[in-house]
Formats: structure tokens, sequence, C-alpha cells
């Protein structure tokens, strides 16, 4: 396995200080590679894995990347089956093995339960699906198992989700007409009842994060919403709900807009942004998009799909920066960087005092195979 060193880099001083005297810290150590192919190339990498501890071992799966050429000359994206499975050793990851699941799957949801990986929804080689299931690693055996669990109302891909206690929520994401405003609760005990919708957002978003604080608080961290006739609409929002999704309350808003990004709250009584996408490419892209769809002229329209495909050949990239909002104080700060290129389309793995960033986006159709590993350090003035 591939390893770029960056032991002993703290990238920034990520602290804060928090109403009760608590000082948070992340310090960033060698990152990982996801294992190369079975012909010896690199990973290219995953966008929308999934991801989760269980049992004692880091999960890593699924996901989509372009094996052929990138999406601007042509290139089919291709969902993935592979699942990866890492057991911690120290401040390090170690690959223990890799199995396969029967289907590919993309962009759907995960959360590590004690009795397995819950995948919820996501998209396969045949489209979105509605399809949740638990993969169990049995380690004697060191393969995968799926449990087929209760399916979502209908497909859905790209939509937030967290726990609190035995109750499972969903909140948002891609459908396949639109994008939902529905938050929908899945309760473990009872099964059998199957998804309920305990509540609406404000609005519809899709690509956001969803976590819960230790008060048994929701929290809606940003998105975007695809529009029919215009580019898509991101947010910057912050939303909070206090009786399990059913009502939400705004917070002060991120500092930009925010989709697909990676967040998580960590013991230090702050919500944490490790990255994000703020749009301003993602916007031009499909401002071209949309021009050369409705130019009659089809010169111009060729124009216009070339001037989109160096928008993104040329893309910069969705920095480093990492930010924290104070829970008591209520109010965002900025904390420093990450060691590399911010991925997005990914999730935060919180193990034990480790944060995971198992691979993302980094680029418009790029890909990164690092998983990025950090310790986080809590400490009392």
């Amino acid at each position: 396995m591939k390893k770029q060193h960056w032991m002993g880099i703290i990238a920034g001083i990520l602290f804060a200080s928090s109403a009760n005297g608590q000082i948070g810290r992340l310090e960033w150590h060698s990152s990982f590679e996801l294992p190369s192919t079975q012909s010896g190339k690199s990973h290219l990498g995953l966008a929308g894995p999934i991801a989760g501890v269980t049992d004692g071992v880091l999960l890593i799966g699924g996901g989509a990347n372009f094996p052929d050429l990138p999406p601007w000359d042509g290139g089919s994206k291709k969902i993935q089956h592979d699942v990866f499975v890492y057991k911690k050793e120290g401040r390090k990851l170690s690959l223990l093995t890799q199995d396969r699941m029967p289907e590919g799957l993309a962009y759907g949801a995960s959360l590590g339960l004690p009795r397995g990986l819950l995948v919820i929804g996501g998209e396969t080689s045949k489209g979105k699906t509605s399809s949740c299931r638990l993969l169990k690693f049995d380690a004697h055996a060191k393969k995968i198992a799926l449990v087929d669990y209760p399916d979502l109302p209908f497909p859905m891909a790209n939509m937030g989700a967290t726990y609190i206690g035995n109750k499972i929520f969903v909140a948002g994401g891609e459908c396949q007409d639109g994008v939902s405003d529905q938050v929908l609760q899945l309760d473990l005990q009872d099964l059998a009842s199957g998804w309920i919708q305990v509540g609406t957002l404000p609005y519809a978003v899709s690509h956001l994060q969803l976590v819960a604080d230790n008060l048994n608080r929701l929290y809606v961290v940003g998105g975007r919403k695809a529009n029919n006739d215009r580019p898509s609409t991101l947010y910057p929002g912050l939303m909070r709900s206090s009786d399990g999704g059913n009502h939400w309350t705004k917070l002060r808003d991120i500092p930009f807009n925010a989709a697909a990004g990676v967040a998580c709250i960590l013991p230090d009584n702050g919500l944490w942004l490790l990255s994000a996408d703020r749009g301003d490419t993602f916007n031009r892209v499909e401002h071209f998009i949309f021009e050369a769809k409705n130019e009659p002229d089809p010169d111009k329209a060729q124009q216009l799909i070339h001037a989109k495909n160096q928008l993104q050949v040329n893309h910069p990239g969705f920095g480093q920066e990492i930010w924290r909002y104070d829970l008591k104080l209520e109010k965002w700060n900025k904390m420093g960087q990450l060691p590399s290129d911010g991925p997005v389309t990914t999730t935060a793995v919180i193990w034990d005092d480790m944060v995971v960033i198992p691979s993302g986006e980094i680029k418009a159709g790029i890909r990164s195979p690092q998983i990025l590993v950090a310790t986080f350090f809590l400490n009392r003035l």
C-alpha cells in the first residue's frame, strides 16, 4: 500500500475555546491509499463511498469513478462493488481484507452500527434505489454478508443520515423526479413499521450533511437543490431540530455555500465542517450546459460545451479550509487546513479519538485514493 507521509504535520492549530473552556484540536497523520487494482494500477479513488465502523473494523466500499476517461472526454462513470476492511493499529490503518458486494452502490448513506454497516438508498448501475441493507463482516471467514432492511418509501440518493439511539433519520436527498424535503425515520426496534415521515425541511435539499449531538438534536448542514430550468441552488444554511426532525430552527449560516460537505460533531461541543463544495465552478459549468442545451446553432452549442469542459479540466478544487461552529456560542470560526486538497461527496467517520475521511472527489470528475486520518485531542484550560 502506498503512503504519503505527513507525520508530524499539524494542519493549522485547530482549536477553539467553547463556553466550558474545552479546546479541540485535530492532528493529521500519515494518509493511506485505497489498495491498488488487480492489474497493479493505483486506485483512482471513489466519490460517494459507503463507510463506517462496526464490530471493531472500518468498512470502505462502493462509490463511483471514471476508470477509462474523464467525463469531459466522454468517459463513463462506473459504480464499484469492492469493500475494503481496515483494522486500527494505534494511529494507523491496516488493510485486513477486501470483498465485493453483489451489486455496485454509490451515493447512498451509511451508518456504522454495532450490528453492521447500514447502507441506505444510493445509486446502482440501474439508477437510484430504495433498498437498505446491513453489511456484516464475518471476521472468521473474512467475508461480507448482506441482510435486507426495510426499503425507503421511494428511491433516493445523496441524502443526509444519522441516528439517535435506535432511531435512524434520513433528511432530503435526490429522488427520481426531483429533490426531497422529507425527514424519514426508521426504528430499529420496530422494523415491521418501516420508514415513516416525521417532519419536513424548510426547503428541498440534497448533498447535505445530517448530524446529531449528545443532546439528541439533529443538524442539517448546507446542501444543494437541482433545478430544471436554471443552475442548482446552493445553501449555506445550518438548521437544528430538537424534536426528532418535526420542527427546524435556523442557526447562523455557514460563511459560504456548502454542498456535498464533510461534517461531524466532536467532543469539544463543536460542529466541524472539514470540506465542502462552495459551488462557484459547479454553477458556472451548469450555466454552460443550460446555454448549450438551448442554443439552436450547433457550432455555438459546441463552443459552449468546450467552455464547460475547460472549466472542469481547470477546476481549482474545493480548498483545504476547516471551519468549526460552536454549538453553545453559535459562532463560526476558521480552524486551519487539511493536509491536502479537501474531498467532497464522502463522509467523516469517527472511530474512538480518530477522524477518518475516506477518499472522495477533489475536483470535478477527479477522485482521491487517499484516506485522511487525524487524532482529535480534547484539552482543558
